[in-house]
């Protein structure tokens, strides 16, 4: 136990879900990306292999880095992030 739990603002727009075979994203209109489901293969993106049983925020670079994600993919064993900027596209995989 001991996880916090950090659920998105239920006053925020939710724009896609992505599934996998165990898994779940969730993205927002303000560019966050929430994740849940089998921890294992990384998949979650939380940086370990636990299950996390509510939705938890995927963290991106740090904090300055101020990374918005415009898209969210899931497969079987792994998630995918499209980030967005001015000048470029980058793409994550959890």
């Amino acid at each position: 136990m001991g996880d916090t739990v950090s659920l998105p603002n239920l006053s925020t727009k939710v724009v896609a879900i992505a599934a996998g075979e165990a898994h779940t994203l969730l993205l927002t209109g303000d560019g966050r990306v929430y994740s849940w489901g089998r921890g294992i293969l990384g998949r979650l993106g939380q940086g370990s292999e636990h299950d996390k049983h509510f939705p938890v925020e995927v963290k991106f670079g740090s904090e300055e880095d101020s990374v918005r994600i415009v898209g969210i993919a899931a497969g079987a064993y792994h998630s995918l992030a499209l980030a967005g900027s001015n000048t470029s596209q980058l793409s994550y995989h959890l």
